[in-house]
């Protein structure tokens, strides 16, 4: 008697024609056992059948089972790799407009994602406060934070919409910086270290290249040629002038007063 004997006796038909089958991948002992204990069964030729039947049962199941997990792989990688064709602007054979639409796709989507997870503790703390708990100046300071990710997402898509959010988030940002700029001209240091660290006194070279930053990308966005992918007139810069020199009124004068 062998160390697999009285755990073979428990073993179904399919089970030990398995490992019968599959000898290599088992202990020679343990193959000899299963042998001693089907013979010990006495199978009938229509129960070896339904043993084997059950084995090749098992098997196709398991290859259909690593053609799934093939095919999921392959949809998964030619999802990741059209997202990233989507958005890669180093590509060989593709028009300016299109390039232009995919590097602000790429540096704005890195930057949302990015102000997303930096602000996720303030969403955490505003939600656990609960939403009668908040003012209007609230809306300001989470204004762009939300409409960037939206704006990015329908940009990608090609949708007229995302072009609009994304140009206002551009052209807000843009007039914002000006804004920010004038309000701290004159503004002298408090002497307060920890107020220091929290809003610091910036020189005029970093508000200049974050205005020429945002609005270097208003600029390409609201090309003829980009425009006309998202078929969006020319008037519609104006509209998104206008409208986000009155969200920034708005906020200044209303919500911030």
């Amino acid at each position: 008697m062998t160390e697999f004997t009285e755990l073979y006796k428990k073993l179904s038909n399919s089970e030990l024609l398995t490992i019968i089958v599959e000898a290599e991948k088992y202990n020679p002992i343990a193959v000899e056992t299963a042998k001693t204990e089907i013979e010990s069964r006495k199978l009938t030729e229509q129960e070896l059948n339904l043993a084997k039947s059950q084995i090749i049962a098992k098997e196709n199941a398991k290859r259909r089972e690593i053609e799934k997990r093939k095919q999921r792989e392959k949809r998964i990688k030619k999802s990741a790799s059209t997202f990233f064709d989507t958005i890669n602007p180093i590509q060989n054979g593709i028009q300016t407009p299109e390039k232009i639409i995919r590097l602000t796709i790429l540096i704005f989507g890195a930057i949302a994602i990015y102000r997303l997870y930096d602000e996720w503790g303030m969403f955490q703390i505003l939600l656990h406060e609960g939403i009668s708990e908040w003012d209007f100046s609230m809306a300001e300071y989470f204004f762009p934070i939300i409409l960037l990710p939206i704006g990015v997402f329908l940009f990608w898509k090609r949708r007229m919409i995302g072009w609009i959010l994304l140009s206002i988030f551009l052209a807000y940002s843009a007039l914002n910086t000006i804004i920010l700029f004038f309000m701290n001209l004159d503004r002298q240091s408090s002497g307060i270290s920890t107020l220091e660290e929290i809003f610091p006194i910036l020189s005029p070279a970093v508000y200049l290249m974050t205005l020429l930053f945002f609005g270097s990308f208003f600029y390409l966005i609201c090309k003829q040629d980009v425009r006309a992918i998202f078929k969006v007139p020319k008037r519609a810069i104006r509209l998104t002038i206008v409208l986000t020199v009155f969200i920034n009124l708005f906020f200044v004068y209303v919500i911030l007063d």
